[in-house]
C-alpha cells in the first residue's frame, strides 16, 4: 500500500477502533479486530468503506501484484456511487474503497434502449474483469424492472478501459473515449457494433416487434436460446426457459491462473458462464481476442443486430427449474483433472450459500459430494438445497461473530500461488443491509475437492497462512467444530434485526452451531462426535473419521480468527476437511484458547 493510500486507510479506521483498545503491541492488526466490532461507523462516504457494502466481489490481481475487487452496485442508505465499486488492496487485509465507481453511469444508449432502460430503477451487477493486450475488459449486468415490478429486463454487456480503476466505456464507445484503447484495438483489428453479449426479459421476446421505435432492428437481438426444448427462451413462460442476464465469469485454470482456451470451430475462445434461478447456469464460447459471442455453428462472431442463433448463448449446466442458482463460477483444476462448478443459492437475504460439484467435462454433470447432479430434470424450487456441497454456509462459533449469506464467490490464484475465494457475507449481529467482502484461501484434498480455510485470510512480517509441517502437540486440544447440513425442510426463523420470523429453509437459513470436540495425543476424536484423526508425514495432510458420519480429508494449519468478539490474540489452529465418499459434507473447526 502506498503512503497516500496508507494515511486514507488509517483515517478511516480511526473512528472505528474498540472501545477501550489498548495501545499495547497486537499478534494481528487493527484491522482484524476492528472489523465487525463497529461497523456502523464505516456508514458514510464511499472511500471509507473498506470491506464494507461489498456485494458479489469480483477479485482480480494487476501486474504489478496489487488487487481489486469490483463489486455490484449496493450500499446501506445509498451513500455511494453508481456504477460498480472498486476496492483495492496489497496484502488482503486492508482494503482502500475507491471515491469513484467504475462505470459511473456511462452506458451505450443502443443497449438502454435495447433493454428498455429505466435510469430511475436501473442498478449495475456482479461484474468480471480480465487484462490481455495491456487493456482490461469488464464484463458486468444491468437490471432494471422496468416492464413490471418484479418483472427485471435485463442485459450483459462488455466494458473496455486502459486503467484497472477505470472509467470503464462500452465496447462500441471505448476507442472514441481513450486514445490508448484506439490504437490497441486498431492492432488488434478488433471493432466493436454495440456493447452487448446477452439480453434477458421476463417477456416474450416478440414484445420487441410491438414496439414500432425498435421494430425490426432490436428484435431477438442477442437473444437467450433455451436448451431445455430447442426453442428461444421464455416463449412458454415458466421456471424452465430463459437464463438470466446476470454474473458473467471466465473459465479460469486455478493450477495456472490462466483462462481455459476451447477451439470452436477453428476459432480460439474462452468459456463463460451465467444466469440464474430462472433456467439455470449457462456455459456460452466468447472470441479470445475480442470477446464476442461465437456460433458454434461455424465459430463465426456475432456482433448486433443479429437474429437469435441456436446454441450459441449457452447450454445448461447447472439449476433450472426455480432451484435458485445464481452467481456460478466454473474453475479447471489441471492438477487434479476437474472442473468444478460453484453456485450461490437461496434467498439472498436469508438462505444464501455456495455449493460446489465437479465433472471431467466443463460441460458436466457436476456432482456434489454426495453424488448428486446440480443438474437434473427432477430439481424443483424446493429441493436445490439439498444439492451441491456446502463449501461454505451460514454458522457460528461459540462466542464469536456469527455470519450468514455467503456468496456472491470470486476465486483466482494469486501471482506468489495461493488460491483464493472472496464472497460477500451478512451477519447474525448486524442488520441484514450490512454486508462485507471476505476473503479466504482455497486447497485441493488429496482426492481433489476443495476446501476453505474458513477463517478470513490473514498475512503479515510475522505471520503466514500456509500450509506447513505441525506437530502432533501443536494440535492436540479442544476444538469448536462445524459438521454442515443440507436439507429442505421448512421453519420460521428470525434473523438479527427482524421484528418477525421469516420462512426459511432450515438447513442453509439457520446458521449452524458449533458443537465442542477434544483432539488427543493418541489420535480420538471425542465430544460432541467420536472417531479418529491422524497427520500425515508432511504435517499438515490430515484425515478424521468420525463413526458413522464419513472420513473427511483436508488439512490443518495456523489461522487467524477474525470473528472472536473479544481479545487481541486471534491466532489459532484450524482444521479443513470433506468426505468426498459418502455424505458429501464438510468438517472444519478452530482450536479454543486454554
Amino acid at each position: 500500500m502506498n503512503k497516500a493510500a496508507r494515511t486514507g486507510f488509517v483515517a478511516a479506521f480511526a473512528c472505528c477502533l474498540l472501545s477501550g483498545l489498548s495501545a499495547a503491541k497486537s499478534d494481528v492488526d487493527k484491522a482484524v479486530l476492528t472489523k465487525y466490532a463497529n461497523a456502523a461507523s464505516f456508514n458514510g462516504s464511499q472511500d471509507i468503506w473498506g470491506p464494507l457494502n461489498c456485494h458479489d466481489p469480483k477479485l482480480f490481481q494487476d501486474d504489478d501484484g496489487t488487487y481489486y475487487v469490483y463489486s455490484t452496485d449496493a450500499a446501506i442508505g445509498g451513500a455511494g456511487q453508481k456504477g460498480l465499486q472498486i476496492r483495492k488492496s496489497e496484502d488482503l487485509v486492508h482494503w482502500e474503497s475507491l471515491s469513484k465507481s467504475a462505470i459511473q453511469r456511462k452506458w451505450d444508449k443502443d443497449w438502454l434502449k435495447w433493454v428498455h432502460f429505466n435510469m430511475a430503477q436501473a442498478s449495475t451487477w456482479a461484474p468480471t474483469v480480465i487484462k490481455q493486450n495491456g487493456l482490461y475488459y469488464l464484463i458486468h449486468g444491468i437490471i432494471t424492472d422496468s416492464r413490471a415490478p418484479g418483472n427485471p429486463d435485463a442485459a450483459i454487456a462488455l466494458t473496455i478501459s486502459s486503467s484497472p480503476t477505470g472509467p470503464f466505456w462500452p465496447a462500441a464507445q471505448a476507442a472514441s473515449k481513450d486514445p490508448k484503447i484506439a490504437e490497441i484495438l486498431k492492432k488488434l483489428g478488433v471493432t466493436y457494433k454495440q456493447s452487448n453479449i446477452v439480453r434477458y426479459t421476463w417477456y416474450d421476446r416478440t414484445w420487441d416487434d410491438d414496439d414500432p421505435s425498435i421494430a425490426g432492428q432490436y428484435c431477438n437481438n442477442l437473444a437467450n436460446y433455451d436448451t431445455h426444448t430447442g426453442q428461444e427462451a421464455d416463449t412458454a413462460g415458466g421456471w424452465a426457459y430463459g437464463f438470466g442476464g446476470i454474473d458473467p465469469e471466465f473459465v479460469t485454470d486455478v493450477a495456472t491462473g490462466k483462462n481455459v482456451e476451447y477451439t470452436i470451430k477453428g476459432r480460439k475462445c474462452l468459456g463463460m458462464t451465467y444466469g440464474s434461478w430462472k433456467g439455470g447456469i449457462a456455459l456460452m464460447y466468447l472470441d479470445a481476442v475480442s470477446l464476442k459471442p461465437v456460433n458454434p455453428a461455424d465459430g463465426s462472431e456475432i456482433d448486433a443486430p443479429a437474429d437469435t442463433v441456436p446454441g450459441a448463448f449457452g447450454i445448461a449446466i447447472a439449476g433450472g427449474y426455480g432451484a435458485a442458482y445464481e452467481g456460478a463460477q466454473v474453475i479447471y483444476n489441471s492438477d487434479t483433472g476437474y472442473y468444478y462448478c460453484f453456485v450461490s443459492m437461496g434467498n439472498l437475504d436469508w438462505d444464501y450459500r455456495v455449493g460446489v460439484g465437479r465433472s471431467k467435462e466443463v460441460t458436466g454433470p457436476y456432482l456434489d459430494g454426495s453424488g448428486k447432479s446440480m443438474y437434473l430434470d427432477a430439481m424443483t424450487a424446493s429441493n436445490f438445497h439439498e444439492i451441491g456441497s456446502k463449501i461454505i454456509g451460514g454458522h457460528e462459533l461459540e462466542k464469536e461473530f456469527s455470519f450468514r449469506c455467503q456468496g456472491g464467490q470470486s476465486i483466482m490464484r494469486s501471482q506468489d500461488g495461493k488460491i483464493l475465494f472472496a464472497c460477500h457475507s451478512r451477519t447474525n449481529f448486524l442488520p441484514g443491509y450490512f454486508f462485507f467482502l471476505q476473503v479466504r484461501q482455497m486447497f485441493f484434498t488429496d482426492d481433489g475437492w476443495p476446501v476453505l480455510n474458513q477463517n478470513e485470510y490473514y498475512a503479515d512480517k510475522n505471520f503466514s497462512e500456509k500450509l506447513e509441517s505441525l506437530k502432533t502437540s501443536d494440535i492436540v486440544g479442544n476444538y469448536d467444530a462445524i459438521l454442515t447440513v443440507r436439507g429442505s425442510s421448512i421453519s420460521d426463523y428470525k434473523p438479527f434485526g427482524q421484528n418477525d420470523p421469516v420462512s426459511v429453509v432450515t438447513a442453509d437459513g439457520v446458521p449452524t452451531v458449533s458443537k465442542q470436540i477434544s483432539l488427543s495425543a493418541d489420535g480420538k476424536v471425542s465430544g460432541a462426535y467420536n472417531g479418529n484423526w491422524e497427520l500425515a508425514s508432511d504435517g499438515y495432510t490430515f484425515t478424521v473419521s468420525l463413526d458413522g458420519l464419513g472420513k473427511f480429508r483436508g488439512y490443518v494449519l495456523n489461522a487467524v480468527d477474525w470473528a472472536k468478539r473479544k481479545g487481541k490474540n486471534r491466532k489459532t489452529i484450524t482444521f479443513t476437511c470433506f468426505d468426498g465418499e459418502k455424505s458429501g459434507e464438510y468438517f472444519w473447526g478452530n482450536k479454543k484458547e486454554k
